[in-house]
């Protein structure tokens, strides 16, 4: 390893050229300037062309010079690296560049989101001796976009699929999702791509297609080749189509990020310091409240922490916020100067009879641990009469890029308008979400994205009047509810009977 040197008289003009270029993020408005102290010494011409590498010489009497290279930014850190895409050309790579050669939208829009994430990333990927490149891949997953749901419900910049998450430790509940998380799905990935690539002997095309097709089916191709006397390299297997132009696409991107001129775009500079610090915190808080602590739009917390899928932190944890390093100082110091009873709205539910811990806690979309840590409870015996702090949460100043992404298949009688008003969002959000026009009929069976807050609580409460011949069965169909819980929301007897007339209680969660 190199060690840099600088002259006293070199690190203090670069400090002060440094801080002479300070400037604030629009995050809000989604288009983020030069991050504060983080501008490069020397850019890319009007060209697009990479500037020279910054050079410094280290001398002494007794040695010969020596000539360290720094990368200018992250894009040029990844370039010269030198990983697994650098040499590989063939007709599947080339339709991939030519594809990319001039998007100059494309990559400006994508180096926005991407310039608040991108550093921790090749940071982690250089921590674990894996190839940079990897930094590349959620352009192709996602678009860098931590809010970004699949179809299929493959979420996150990795988008990973609830059963990888899950078996990745990524926590998921109406709080967190831990696939949207840019530190926890970031670790979940690197550790999958170091499983991925012990099975396939350090090969990071198979690597990369059995990330994207599953370990079993690049398995099964390998298989399938060998028995046929065929060579099973990533290029002569046969397999799915998504898959087959996933692995030369990320190439063909790394390749054209690494010479850009030659492809006729200039690439946004991305600082190769990471743009936030981890600010861990002993309790649940308000986010809101963040906002106003660290001086930041509530869009932009929220940019910083996708994870989080209400309007606080969740009660369970993970406990800690990602805060710009340059608002960190100050956030930490107005934080620990609040006292903690303001971080977060509590208000007071006076226990009824046959009331049990965990139902009033599942009925404020709360851990039963999480009700017994606000109230101090070292035992989850309640009593009737007993007031219990419950936090307090509001949907209203979600921002609607953060909330969970939902699907709604289309059934005869729908009307966009329907819809619209059943899922409380507006009838042009949902025609724009799904690139429709108001006045085009519905097509049963499609399906529609909807992003709409998914409740926390079932405070939303429903009187529903029985009608003859409903059933408890066809009413938890309806408002999909089990029948156990209709029956413990309103204390029926145990075999559950009903009568036409008769008013029950509902609590539906969406």
């Amino acid at each position: 390893m190199k060690y840099l040197l600088l002259p006293l008289t070199l690190s203090l003009s670069l400090l002060t050229a440094c801080a002479q270029q300070i400037s604030t993020p629009q995050i809000e408005q989604g288009q983020i300037a030069p991050l504060p102290g983080f501008s490069s010494q020397e850019p890319t011409d009007k060209r697009g062309n990479e500037a020279e590498t910054k050079v410094v010489e280290q001398s002494s009497p007794d040695a010969d010079v020596e000539t360290v290279e720094l990368p200018i930014d992250a894009w040029q850190k990844i370039a010269q690296a030198h990983g697994f895409a650098g040499d590989i050309n063939n007709t599947q790579v080339s339709k991939y560049r030519d594809w990319y050669t001039g998007k100059q939208r494309y990559f400006d829009r994508l180096g926005t989101r991407a310039q608040l994430y991108m550093a921790h990333i090749v940071e982690e990927l250089e921590r674990n001796e894996l190839p940079l490149e990897l930094a590349l891949l959620p352009f192709v997953e996602s678009a860098y976009n931590p809010f970004a749901y699949s179809p299929s419900g493959a979420a996150g910049l990795w988008q990973f699929m609830r059963p990888t998450g899950d078996h990745l430790g990524l926590k998921r509940d109406q709080w967190y999702d831990g696939r949207r998380d840019v530190v926890s799905s970031t670790d979940a990935a690197i550790r999958y791509f170091q499983y991925l690539n012990k099975r396939f002997d350090g090969d990071w095309l198979l690597t990369l297609a059995a990330y994207n097709a599953g370990e079993g089916t690049v398995r099964k191709a390998i298989r399938a080749n060998r028995r046929q006397g065929k060579a099973s390299d990533f290029w002569s297997l046969r397999l799915p189509a998504e898959t087959r132009a996933y692995v030369p696409k990320l190439i063909a991107l790394a390749q054209v990020t690494a010479s850009p001129a030659d492809f006729q775009v200039v690439l946004p500079e991305i600082p190769t310091q990471v743009y936030f610090q981890i600010v861990e915190l002993p309790q649940q808080i308000d986010l809101y409240q963040v906002s106003l602590l660290a001086d930041m739009s509530i869009d932009g917390v929220y940019r910083l922490n996708p994870g989080c899928q209400q309007s606080a932190t969740p009660p369970e944890g993970p406990h800690r916020l990602l805060i710009p390093q340059h608002k960190t100082a100050s956030f930490q110091s107005r934080l620990n100067s609040t006292p903690k009873d303001r971080w977060l709205i509590v208000r007071e539910y006076k226990v009824q009879q046959g009331d049990t811990l965990s139902e009033i806690a599942q009925h404020h979309g709360l851990g039963a641990q999480a009700l017994m840590a606000q109230n101090n409870m070292t035992s989850s015996r309640i009593r009737a009469g007993q007031v219990l702090k419950i936090p307090s949460i509001s949907s209203a100043y979600l921002p609607s890029f953060a909330r969970p992404t939902q699907y709604y298949r289309v059934r005869r009688g729908d009307s966009l308008w329907k819809i619209a008003h059943a899922y409380q969002v507006k009838t042009v959000n949902l025609a724009r979400w799904n690139g429709l026009k108001h006045s085009a009929p519905l097509k049963i069976g499609k399906r529609l994205k909807i992003r709409a807050p998914v409740p926390v609580s079932q405070s939303r409460q429903l009187s529903y009047k029985i009608k003859k011949g409903d059933s408890l069965s066809l009413i938890s169909k309806q408002f999909k509810v089990s029948v156990r819980d209709i029956v413990r929301w309103n204390k029926l007897n145990s075999r559950g009977f009903i009568k036409a007339g008769q008013t029950l209680s509902l609590f539906p969660r969406s």
